[in-house]
């Protein structure tokens, strides 16, 4: 594994005069794996003080916001590298933040306070692997291990629940079988409660945007979490929120077979799987079909058969408060509720149709380019959502774009 010029030189200034430093955790992984990482993170024996001093003597700059917990970042240019003394954690009523921290000068420990046993991986200026966990076998078996019991790890981090699945989906990994179980424990899930909304969102979008995310979505929905709440902080005042509730009690809500193969809940994390990565498609298409099955929605039509007529307008409003309470912003949540409002309204391939449909829609945008835009991301939901009915329904109409919008 070949390191940069900027890390390596890191590493050699910490472990002069008998110190230690080592590259640490996804950093590790992911040069195992022959991929660039994101971040470059280092562990040392030095004190937050010791580092603070040595790059001041090296001439880098440093930020000490999170010296308290003994990290120092540590900016060489215009790259920023996380230097971290080694410590062990203990957790108490926040899960956002370790109550102790104790600075203990051993690597093994360092790592066994992580995650999972692929981040629990130490690299050493001489190219060696330290891994006291296992975590290479676990990365070429391709699964997702936590360092001992996932059950505890989860109580010191609920977040982790959520890393487990963006990790799955992120790297194509399996998740060891003890991982689920433990999930569903009623301690992790009340400690989950806990968790800021915005932490959930964000690590949550993460797995959104990832590839073939359906499988990390419908681990979150089989094992409750879903279903659970977190906490919003409104002028020093905390309160709950629902997570998704709305989407896991899409899960065996059956559809009309003339049209579809599968429940709404199936069909929904196929829709995400095709359509395109972008945050505005992704929540689209998650939340396109969240009416379906509601009372005063769900209905029998003329032919007996199961109906869901003005699912789309109910769903526009269920998606705006979700996606309110989550705290997505204004400009991607406006565009999400205008697709999926619209949804079911995709225009004929008929010039008269398609052009009256043009001169109406364009009405709800400020300015040509946004019209153009929200209509081929209208275009491409509608392309997926036919594309996960299990019946090859895909319409005419999504072989050609509005004129002037850009292929996809």
């Amino acid at each position: 594994m070949q390191l940069g010029q900027l890390p390596r030189l890191i590493m050699e200034k910490m472990s002069q005069d008998g110190h230690q430093c080592y590259l640490v955790g996804g950093s590790v992984r992911d040069l195992f794996m022959s991929k660039e990482p994101a971040d470059y993170d280092f562990v040392t024996d030095r004190l937050p003080d010791q580092i603070l001093s040595l790059a001041t003597q090296a001439g880098w700059k440093a930020r000490e916001q999170g010296r308290a917990f003994g990290i120092i970042q540590i900016i060489i240019g215009k790259k920023s590298y996380e230097v971290a003394s080694m410590r062990a954690e203990e957790y108490g009523k926040d899960p956002h933040r370790p109550e102790k921290v104790v600075f203990i000068g051993d690597l093994q420990q360092d790592l066994a306070r992580r995650d999972f046993t692929m981040n629990a991986i130490a690299l050493g200026k001489n190219g060696k692997l330290i891994d006291p966990f296992g975590g290479i076998d676990d990365i070429k078996k391709g699964i997702i291990c936590a360092i001992g019991d996932p059950q505890a790890r989860f109580l010191e981090d609920p977040l982790r629940v959520l890393r487990a699945a963006r990790f799955a989906v992120q790297m194509g990994f399996s998740i060891e079988k003890a991982i689920p179980p433990a999930m569903m424990k009623r301690d992790v899930q009340e400690r989950f409660r806990g968790l800021s909304v915005e932490r959930i969102r964000d690590e949550f979008e993460k797995i959104l945007l990832a590839p073939g995310p359906s499988r990390g979505l419908r681990l979150l929905a089989d094992t409750g979490i879903l279903g659970l709440s977190c906490t919003q902080n409104r002028k020093g005042r905390k309160t709950g929120v629902d997570f998704l509730p709305e989407v896991m009690q899409l899960d065996g809500i059956p559809q009309n077979p003339r049209y579809h193969n599968y429940d709404v809940l199936t069909h929904t994390l196929k829709v995400i799987d095709k359509v395109a990565s972008s945050p505005v498609l992704r929540w689209s298409a998650l939340l396109h079909d969240v009416a379906k099955g509601r009372p005063g929605v769900r209905t029998i039509n003329k032919r007996g058969e199961i109906s869901d007529f003005g699912h789309h307008l109910l769903g526009a409003k269920i998606a705006r408060k979700i996606l309110g309470r989550l705290k997505v912003s204004k400009a991607y949540t406006r565009r999400i509720t205008w697709l999926i409002k619209n949804h079911q309204n995709l225009p004929s391939t008929k010039v008269l149709r398609l052009t009256k449909w043009i001169i109406k829609k364009a009405r709800d945008f400020t300015n040509r380019h946004e019209f153009r835009e929200a209509a081929r991301q209208l275009f491409l939901l509608g392309q997926a959502d036919d594309a996960s009915k299990g019946r090859e329904a895909i319409r005419s109409i999504f072989t050609c774009c509005l004129p002037g919008s850009p292929k996809s």
